[in-house]
């Protein structure tokens, strides 16, 4: 799906043959989801539509478990079935009991609170981070690319991350690529005081 959007802005938008679109869009795609950092063409001359796209690929990123970077698609798909169950209770009677399931299992909250917390740390993360290139003048479709790729540990770039950057901007998107790599909340657990003070030992 991506590769075909992908394929359609590059010939919409740089007037591309399809020949081409079709050979470049499903590397681009693919690289950009596997974080492989592999790119057929210079990613500083695409349209910011199809920049776009492979903002969204890189967001989405692999599969829980692989080495690939990103929200991962199960945590979207936890989320989908979340929206789904809003709705379904907003349309059944008071006393309809709605189970929370996906590919015939059952959700347990736990695994659903750690999806939905997973992604709006990640959100906050790529958001805090940007906001630094725009008020430093970059354009802002280039910057949110290279903040993606960077917390998404892709190793694709529109251009802005170079020798000349500031050092502020290469400490934020080295930042980004260890949050990114060993998840946020394992940050998160490392840092917070209790993993290490005040923390008792349990009688085997």
């Amino acid at each position: 799906m991506a590769s075909l959007l992908l394929a359609i802005c590059l010939v919409m938008t740089q007037e591309m043959d399809w020949k081409s679109a079709f050979h470049h869009a499903p590397i681009l795609a693919f690289s950009a989801q596997t974080t492989a950092g592999f790119t057929s063409m210079d990613l500083i001359q695409l349209h910011p539509a199809s920049k776009l796209v492979l903002i969204m690929v890189m967001v989405v990123g692999g599969c829980v478990g692989s080495t690939a970077g990103g929200l991962k698609i199960l945590r979207l798909l936890i989320l989908s079935r979340v929206l789904t169950q809003f709705l379904q209770r907003m349309s059944a009677s008071r006393h309809a009991v709605v189970t929370l399931r996906l590919a015939g299992q059952r959700l347990e909250e736990g695994a659903i609170q750690g999806a939905l917390l997973i992604m709006l740390l990640y959100g906050a993360v790529i958001l805090l981070s940007w906001l630094p290139f725009v008020f430093l003048g970059y354009n802002p479709m280039d910057a949110l690319f290279e903040v993606v790729s960077a917390t998404g540990t892709v190793g694709l770039s529109a251009g802005v991350a170079e020798s000349e950057m500031p050092l502020l901007l290469k400490g934020i998107l080295c930042v980004d690529m260890l949050l990114g790599r060993l998840e946020i909340l394992a940050w998160l657990v490392l840092v917070y005081p209790r993993t290490w003070i005040g923390r008792r030992l349990q009688p085997q």
